[in-house]
């Protein structure tokens, strides 16, 4: 084996055998921050709305305090969040399972002001079965403590396209109609 070889074989092996709990709190913040993003980006609303209270139940301490730019008041505790969660989740998983609502999510993560913060810009299109659209966007900013969130606010919300109808979804009326 040549020196280059060689010296490639051993920054692998370092690699691999470094203990992730010697990784800097920055870097346990972005992995975290990643690992969430894609548990929720991986959660299918059409399937079932549990596994995003699964995913609360994962990666949120028990004390997280959630804001938003849009309400004055705080949801502290995880309990709470999940509550106002399923407020949400529920009509969205109905839609998609009952209406044919197609909900598509998109998240980029933004590197933050701090060694435990993390902020992502989110999108999620919702779009009826007659092709009709609906866009938000908005971006969270996580603060992260222990592989957990501990507090997350949500700014920069936008709204494109009109909201969707009952007409947009396949919804079977009494009489068997739709």
């Amino acid at each position: 084996m040549n020196n280059r070889e060689n010296e490639k074989n051993m920054s692998t092996c370092t690699t691999l055998v470094t203990p992730p709990q010697t990784r800097a709190p920055a870097d346990a913040a972005s992995s975290s921050e990643r690992a969430l993003n894609d548990a929720i980006l991986g959660a299918d609303i059409g399937h079932s709305y549990e596994e995003f209270l699964a995913i609360v139940d994962e990666f949120y301490s028990d004390g997280v305090e959630v804001r938003s730019a849009e309400s004055s008041e705080p949801i502290i505790g995880k309990a709470h969040v999940k509550s106002a969660l399923l407020r949400h989740l529920i009509p969205l998983h109905v839609m998609a399972e009952i209406g044919g609502l197609s909900v598509r999510a998109q998240a980029m993560t933004v590197a933050g002001d701090s060694r435990d913060e993390r902020h992502s810009q989110w999108s999620v299109e919702l779009m009826g079965v007659t092709g009709r659209r609906v866009r938000m966007s908005w971006t969270v900013r996580r603060r992260w403590q222990q592989r957990r969130v501990v507090a997350e606010y949500h700014y920069d919300h936008h709204h494109e396209g009109e909201p969707l109808s009952l007409s947009d979804l396949r919804i079977a009326t009494p009489n068997g109609l739709e």
